[in-house]
């Protein structure tokens, strides 16, 4: 046998075992059905909702589902930052979802929520949601549409104050109880304890947050909060305070 003939018949069993690998791969993916799907990383958002998002039943093939549609479906859903679909081999289909994280309530009518990018999220049933500050004063001309990301000045300012007090410390985020806008005015803030206002102004949010924190934690808890009348950050580098016995400090 001839050194070329060698050549041809090892190259023509090599393309039979690759054509059969080919034919074995196919038959067992077209075994491989759906047993589990996995869900990752919801805390707000239903597992169940994932779930009927997907149109994934067990006992689907496995390899039938397309990945791409699936994962276009559930980042329909408002509360879906990202999601990532994959396979896990033999019987497993891997869900994980990045949520958005309402970082505020908005006060209107109807109870919506935003994102640290002013993106608009509907009502859910979930404790996550519960200990929020609320946003008000909202112009009525501004539109809450779930999914909508919000341009509006005022809601801009808010969210860089809610992102500051979470930089300084969860102790200054969840002093705030509630962000009141005033059509591109003055911000007043709210305190948890007493509801004491605090005229927050505009900018400088972590200088201000700073010295709020400070007030709170070395004056305002030790004289009592509940006999605060008013604070104003609005002035450079103090705090005025009036307190409702006509002490200032």
């Amino acid at each position: 046998m001839t050194l070329r003939k060698k050549i041809w018949i090892t190259f023509a069993v090599l393309v039979v075992c690759a054509l059969g690998l080919v034919v074995f791969a196919n038959v067992w993916k077209a075994d491989l059905i759906v047993k589990q799907v996995s869900i990752e990383g919801t805390r707000i958002i239903h597992p169940n909702e994932i779930r009927q998002l997907a149109h994934v039943r067990e006992g689907d093939r496995l390899f039938d589902v397309d990945l791409l549609a699936v994962q276009h479906d559930i980042a329909a859903h408002p509360y879906v930052k990202s999601v990532v679909v994959e396979r896990d081999i033999p019987s497993t289909l891997k869900i994980t979802v990045v949520e958005r994280a309402p970082l505020a309530m908005i006060s209107r009518q109807e109870t919506m929520y935003i994102d640290e990018t002013g993106v608009v999220l509907p009502q859910a049933l979930s404790r996550e949601l519960l200990d929020l500050p609320v946003v008000s004063g909202l112009p009525a001309g501004v539109p809450l549409k779930p999914g909508l990301q919000l341009k509006h000045q005022d809601i801009g300012e808010c969210l860089e104050i809610l992102a500051a007090a979470k930089m300084v410390s969860k102790e200054v985020y969840h002093l705030i109880s509630e962000i009141r806008l005033r059509n591109g005015g003055d911000i007043i803030l709210y305190a948890t304890e007493w509801g004491a206002p605090i005229i927050y102004g505009r900018g400088e949010s972590v200088r201000k947050l700073v010295y709020l924190e400070t007030f709170w934690h070395d004056v305002a808890r030790l004289r009592g909060s509940q006999h605060i009348e008013y604070i104003d950050l609005r002035f450079e580098n103090q705090i005025v305070v009036r307190w409702n016995d006509a002490k200032s400090l």
